[in-house]
């Protein structure tokens, strides 16, 4: 049911928009590797994030799009259009009050950041944000300021354009985003020598171009409403209005405890080693990869039918939606997610191995992209579940979901990070173990075990000096997202039986298995190739990825012959397509 012509061209755009956004972080270790005033323009820009996350990008999802779908549907063109307007105003309006209360509170809060003891004490280290970078910090913290200005108008147009299904210019607008800030950070910062302002100054350049690249089409299809105007009284006693709000409320509380998340972890980061938040948002960027195309691609085609199939009460088709549109996910999802695991070094050093970014770089940033890797299935999945909560006009119960792994989350950034902080400490260890398992001599696996048990408390509660600490802040965010994805599918179904083991479970799981018997295969192909290959030289790095990545994907096609038949006729139909049209492409040359 779910429209997989609309999902594959979404998917085309945000591949193109990914790779653009790598490209914009390549530049970025480039310039600047992974340092320390990299590290300051990520935590200023973290305030601005969080208001434009917390207002408006948690509200398109949850309310915006389902009250529209259900205006549209209900009442016309007319009432739609001036319902879009009416939520336009109210939302720029808090978000502009927001951004100018922050604008002139900037040096109070930045002087927080630099001098408060407090903060010091409860991150039990010395806090790498010191006096001398007072002014660059409250610097990028107005500049960044600016974006939530633009984006939050950005955002409203994406959700009119996207209930009336036009995905492709919706997806064009990060692209271009993304375009914007390669091309002004790379002037600005070479040219103009700003430094890090210039990274600042290209964010609000792309949030312009992103509003900019949507307006005509959003001037085709919108018509005013006779031309009148928009009236407080009206908008203040429109239920829609207020609707919206009640919707949106409990998404506004789970983002801002998912941004509480991201404060805390750039606070820890700057307890960690120099470069530790550049190395984590590198990773980070890098896993979103999947997410961002496949997840982001078939949850937003799927949630104007899953509105629109909730507003006409047709169950059936909800389910098949919903069902259809989480296997499709994983289908895409578990072959990304094998091949970042197995390939996370050569990835690292392709996508990112440039200037300033050297080897040390390169091993700290892909040991976060494997425990990363770990949240990729159980984001996508999350994605899926959250729209069907919001097309159901439900929103507290996911909050409770995104509460559970929001507590994960704070426990284990603190814990973990520790923990790792001893990695060679507690590596002999474990090795020990295994060594004494391979050799059939369990005498002394027992003894081993309940030491390393009696160490481990120690270490999660103080701090060593290992630079790998910062992969606790990875796979406490991993862990977090696996539970919410638990959690979520539980309380959907006692909302509305639409999962089940023959439906849901059973078909991933059986996806799951085709993708370890994938992994399996290419980590004997990779060994393979890099014993016999000079990997210090980018070419043979890039042979080793492609060659391992191709084998890998032969073997998930193959083997969804078995695990996925349905899947395969689809994957099947795709390649017979493209293979036309290439003979036709090769003929009409000819």
């Amino acid at each position: 049911m779910i429209k997989k012509n609309s999902v594959f061209s979404v998917m085309f755009i945000l591949f193109l928009t990914k790779i653009l956004g790598f490209w914009k972080l390549r530049v970025f270790a480039q310039l600047f590797g992974a340092s320390h005033e990299l590290d300051i323009f990520w935590a200023a820009f973290t305030i601005p994030d969080i208001i434009f996350m917390v207002l408006v990008a948690g509200s398109i999802n949850a309310a915006i799009i389902p009250i529209l779908t259900d205006e549209l549907y209900d009442k016309g063109n007319k009432q739609f259009n001036r319902l879009f307007r009416q939520l336009t105003l109210v939302f720029f309006f808090l978000c502009a009050v927001l951004v100018v209360v922050m604008f002139f509170l900037a040096p109070q809060i930045t002087n927080w950041i630099v001098n408060n003891e407090y903060a010091h004490k409860l991150l039990n280290s010395d806090y790498r944000i010191g006096q001398s970078d007072y002014k660059m910090f409250l610097n990028l913290f107005r500049i960044g300021l600016l974006s939530p200005l633009f984006l939050s108008i950005s955002a409203f147009v994406t959700a009119y354009l996207q209930v009336r299904k036009q995905f492709f210019i919706t997806t064009l607008a990060p692209l271009f985003y993304n375009l914007a800030m390669i091309i002004a950070t790379y002037i600005l910062v070479v040219f103009f020598k700003l430094d890090v302002m210039g990274i600042g100054i290209a964010a609000v350049i792309g949030s312009v171009i992103h509003l900019l690249v949507q307006i005509p089409l959003l001037i085709k299809y919108y018509k005013e409403d006779n031309g009148t105007e928009i009236s407080v009284k009206e908008i203040v006693t429109n239920t829609n209005v207020w609707k919206a709000f009640r919707l949106a409320f409990p998404r506004m509380v789970g983002v801002l405890g998912e941004q509480f998340n991201t404060i805390v972890n750039t606070f820890i980061s700057f307890t960690l080693t120099a470069g530790a938040l550049s190395a984590y948002k590198f990773a980070f960027s890098l896993h979103l990869f999947p997410i961002n195309i496949i997840g982001s691609a078939v949850a937003q085609v799927a949630l104007p039918d899953l509105a629109k199939y909730s507003c006409k009460n047709e169950e059936g088709n909800f389910k098949k939606v919903l069902n259809d549109s989480i296997q499709l996910s994983l289908y895409l999802i578990f072959p990304l997610v094998a091949i970042m695991l197995v390939l996370r070094l050569p990835i690292v050093r392709l996508v990112y191995g440039t200037g300033a970014f050297d080897w040390q770089d390169t091993l700290l940033t892909a040991w976060c992209l494997a425990l990363l890797t770990i949240s990729i299935v159980g984001q996508t999945v999350v994605q899926i579940l959250l729209r069907a909560f919001y097309a159901l006009k439900n929103t507290w119960r996911p909050l409770v979901a995104i509460t559970f792994g929001i507590v994960i989350n704070l426990l284990g950034a603190y814990y973990l990070t520790n923990f790792f902080s001893h990695y060679y400490d507690w590596r002999p260890i474990l090795e020990q173990v295994l060594l004494q398992v391979a050799n059939a001599n369990g005498s002394g696996v027992m003894s081993v075990l309940k030491s390393f048990f009696q160490d481990a408390s120690v270490w999660m509660t103080s701090r060593g000096d290992s630079n790998l600490a910062v992969g606790g802040l990875a796979l406490s965010f991993s862990l977090s997202y696996f539970l919410q994805m638990i959690v979520a599918t539980a309380m959907l179904n006692k909302v509305k039986k639409v999962l089940s083991w023959e439906e849901t479970m059973y078909p991933a799981l059986l996806k799951f298995l085709n993708m370890l018997i994938m992994i399996v295969g290419m980590y004997f192909v990779f060994k393979l190739f890099d014993f016999r290959l000079d990997t210090s030289r980018t070419v043979y790095v890039l042979m080793l990825t492609g060659v391992t990545s191709v084998y890998g994907l032969l073997s998930y096609l193959l083997g969804s012959k078995i695990f996925s038949p349905r899947e395969y006729n689809m994957a099947e139909k795709i390649i017979k397509r493209l293979k036309g049209r290439f003979r036709n492409g090769s003929n009409i040359s000819n």
